[in-house]
């Protein structure tokens, strides 16, 4: 299990390999703003919760793998928006 301190974000970015715009499929490796669900908050987060889908920055995020599975690990700054009604 992990466990965020401060103002991390760890967010699951395991099966985000494309997303549809427009009725195009576009590769994320190809953009600079990825989708990603929110699995962990630090204590001193503020505006984002467990669970919630945001929009972050690629060049800000931290790879991590953990039991096999593939995280980013960003601060709570770098998260660029909240998805809704999704």
């Amino acid at each position: 299990m992990l466990r965020c301190i401060g103002k991390n974000v760890i967010l699951d970015s395991s099966d985000k390999n494309e997303y549809e715009k427009n009725g195009i499929i576009v590769k994320t490796s190809t953009v600079s703003n990825l989708i990603g669900n929110v699995v962990c908050v630090g204590k001193e987060v503020e505006d984002v919760e467990v669970g919630d889908k945001v929009i972050y920055s690629q060049m800000d995020a931290k790879k991590i793998v953990y039991e096999s599975n593939e995280y980013s690990v960003i601060n709570e700054k770098d998260i660029l928006a909240i998805i809704w009604g999704e």
